[in-house]
């Protein structure tokens, strides 16, 4: 084994050990997700990527430089991969956002029609009424007027039938009146007849 291969598995070596700790923290934080897009350990593995590009170029070892650019590539992969996800996340939390917003709009516009509905059938209800109300006062009002109308009707009629029953009565009146003017004159009639026969006798009598 040449001396590259041994001084890149000692810094192997050394980068796990100050790993492990980051290692325990990881188990328990990630907890079966994703740990290669994990932010502390992207972080660590540039930082590891730098290590080895450091000793690789000081110790002109170009296989640790090539592992530390290909490490560094994986990073920015998994970063931009990140990156993507976030903004992924961000556009599919405004969607929801703006779809939560466009759903309270429609139901405030939806709450302001069937509130601007209610008032519409209040009025309706509230000219309904009214015009009900005017009907039978008109109703009304015809009814009193018809009745007046018969009343003043009755007391025609009942004017007409008193004035013929008072010509009637009038009439009888002057018939009786008559026929007891006739009977007196055919009583002062018959009483001069009998003055008259009387002297008569009176005289054949002398």
């Amino acid at each position: 084994m040449d001396l590259h291969q041994m001084r890149r598995d000692a810094l192997s070596l050394w980068l796990r050990g100050v790993r492990l700790p980051l290692t325990a923290v990881e188990r328990v934080a990630v907890r079966g997700d994703d740990s290669a897009s994990w932010p502390p350990a992207l972080a660590f593995e540039k930082l590891e990527a730098g290590i080895k590009d450091a000793v690789g170029r000081a110790t002109r070892d170009d296989v640790l430089i090539g592992l530390a650019t290909l490490q560094r590539s994986e990073v920015a992969k998994r970063e931009e991969a990140l990156a993507k996800k976030a903004e992924a996340e961000r556009t599919r939390a405004d969607a929801r956002r703006e779809a939560e917003e466009a759903e309270a709009e429609l139901e405030r516009e939806r709450q302001e029609t069937e509130r601007r509905a209610e008032e519409r059938e209040a009025r309706l209800e509230q000219d309904r009424r009214r015009a009900e109300a005017k009907a039978a006062q008109k109703a009304t009002a015809k009814k009193q007027a018809a009745r007046q109308q018969a009343a003043t009707r009755r007391q025609a009629i009942d004017a007409a039938e008193d004035r013929a029953e008072a010509e009637r009565l009038r009439k009888e009146r002057e018939a009786l009146e008559a026929k007891a003017e006739a009977v007196r004159a055919e009583g002062e009639v018959l009483d001069l007849d009998k003055t008259v026969r009387a002297k008569k006798a009176a005289r054949r009598a002398g």
